[in-house]
């Protein structure tokens, strides 16, 4: 069976990615839910999310429209919607708690029209589109057919957990409860269109090896989780004691599987380039993470394809001399033999700093090395082949030292057609290349040897205290700060000194590990809310002019 030649069968096989094919027990075993907060949390947090966005006048009347139309509503209930096969079909039932439904259906009447009575407590309501509903213990049922109103929960919000106390707004896949041959499908499809790729004219026969092993890599892995995994979440929260907003996306494994176990390893760990995370940088990034076996073969894989590519393209180089092109090669090899001895320690430890200054760019980064000297020696050869060619910038081989990391510099001429780079970097672009007994350095930019050192001096320090396995750090106002010495708008000066003044200027991406998963947030901080507020209030206020 070809889903994708058939719309109607893809159709038919997503949906029954939401719901399960059987009810085996009198209790619902939904494959999705969705949460929803109580009216009174929900109406609240609009309210601060709606002040700090310099919106207080349209949140005031969000709250005063919803608290009407809510009305007949227990506000205090969270309301939500499951997907539970009933019949061969697989519909949606959505709830919310009531302590008046005739007010309720009276406010919406213009919209929905007169509820008429279909039998066993179920009522018709509608006008375009019609549903039906139906009272039980306190809360009130929602579908699209009357049969789908059978065998309810006495208590629906059992269903959602503590996704109402945690989000706003959020949605769970019971992976577990998709039975295994449309599990199966979805494999089959994803092969399918694997194979229809790689039989593409434009990929050659070299670069079809590498693809397809990488590929078969990660359908391995997507089948892995669907075959362990227990549950996916997505979740949406507004923060108002913290001052922030967030959506967190969170993977629990079923109990004893691999996955479970690959996912328990991944505990906060101490980081030996924790101090690459500079507080006056604009972006850092953090990882400190065991790498599973798995993950390890796929990293492995991928090296190995790019590996064969490059090595051909040295065959192919008409730019290359022919009694150079086995020199390069074996330089390359050893280079590539060295990444490997550096991931099969199953640790994954690096970070990165991007520091902008008043008209200045400046990048630092590390990353473990499995031996330092042995990567100096690479390079030294890199160099010795590279130096008669045009532009080859000339590397200082330990032009000095800092602390146990010997500093290799070099620098390399910007064209002075290149007028804005040479603003940001100087006329000749600074690196420096840093080797310690376990580790590699890069920094660049005019002030980079400098951000370097001092990484390197806050590292031990820094390297007591347990990170996350994975963090992305964005702060606005020294971005803000750079964009303001570059231009002459005069909306940035005002822009900084609210930053300045209400401080929660950062974007947060990070990891972290749960019971049997792990959770990747999303958080936007108050200050970030308040920007994104004025930039609402500029396009909307251009829009009106255009009107």
């Amino acid at each position: 069976m070809n889903l994708l030649r058939n719309p109607l069968r893809l159709g038919l096989a997503t949906l029954a990615l939401l719901a399960p094919v059987a009810l085996l027990a009198a209790e619902p075993k939904p494959v999705a839910v969705i949460s929803m907060a109580s009216v009174d949390e929900t109406l609240a947090d609009v309210g601060y999310l709606t002040t700090v966005t310099g919106m207080e006048d349209a949140g005031k009347m969000v709250r005063l429209f919803g608290a009407a139309l809510t009305s007949g509503m227990d506000k205090k209930r969270p309301a939500g919607a499951f997907v539970v096969p009933l019949a061969g079909e697989f519909p949606t039932v959505a709830f919310i708690p009531v302590t008046d439904l005739k007010q309720l259906l009276t406010i919406h009447k213009e919209y929905i029209g007169e509820p008429s009575d279909e039998g066993d407590g179920v009522q018709k309501v509608g006008l375009s589109r019609t549903a039906f509903i139906k009272e039980q213990n306190g809360w009130v049922f929602i579908a699209e057919s009357k049969d789908h109103l059978v065998d309810l929960p006495a208590d629906p919000s059992k269903l959602l957990g503590d996704l109402p106390t945690r989000y706003n707004l959020a949605g769970k896949v019971l992976v577990q409860n998709i039975p295994q041959e449309f599990r199966q499908m979805v494999i089959d499809e994803i092969k399918f269109g694997l194979e229809r790729g790689l039989d593409a004219p434009a990929i050659g026969r070299g670069d079809r090896d590498s693809i397809e092993q990488a590929a078969r890599t990660s359908l391995a892995q997507i089948e892995r989780y669907l075959n362990e995994a227990e549950e996916v979440s997505l979740g949406w929260a507004i923060d108002a004691p913290t001052r922030r907003t967030y959506i967190d996306i969170n993977v629990i494994a079923r109990e004893g599987t691999a996955l479970a176990k690959q996912m328990s390893q991944q505990t906060a760990m101490k980081s030996n380039f924790a101090g690459l995370k500079l507080p006056q940088a604009s972006v850092t990034i953090n990882i400190a993470t065991k790498v599973a076996e798995a993950d390890l073969a796929q990293i492995k894989g991928m090296i190995g394809g790019i590996r064969e590519q490059l090595t051909r393209r040295i065959d192919d180089d008409p730019n290359l001399a022919p009694d150079k092109r086995g020199v390069a090669k074996d330089i390359l090899g050893q280079l590539f033999d060295h990444l490997e001895k550096s991931w099969s320690s199953g640790v994954a430890d690096g970070g990165a700093a991007l520091v902008l200054e008043a008209e200045s760019i400046n990048l630092v980064a590390g990353g473990l090395s499995a031996d330092g000297k042995e990567l100096e020696a690479i390079l030294k050869k890199v160099a010795d082949l590279a130096k008669n060619e045009p532009n080859f910038p000339a590397i200082q081989f330990n032009a000095g030292k800092h602390g146990n990391v010997d500093l290799h510099k070099l620098s390399a001429p910007i064209p002075a057609h290149e007028a804005e780079a040479r603003n940001f970097l100087g006329e000749k672009l600074d690196v420096v290349i840093g080797t310690g007994p376990k580790a590699v350095y890069l920094a660049a930019g005019k002030s980079g040897e400098s951000l370097l050192k001092s990484a390197l001096d806050r590292t031990p320090a820094a390297a007591e205290t347990p990170i996350p396995p994975m963090q992305v750090e964005v702060a606005l106002l020294p971005l803000l700060k750079f964009l303001s010495s570059v231009d002459d708008n005069p909306e940035l000066p005002e822009v900084i000194a609210l930053l300045e003044q209400t401080g929660n200027d950062r974007l947060l991406i990070t990891s972290q590990p749960l019971p049997r998963g792990g959770q990747v947030r999303i958080e936007l901080q108050e200050g970030l809310l308040r920007i994104i507020g004025k930039l609402v209030e500029r396009f909307s206020g251009e829009f009106r002019d255009l009107l």
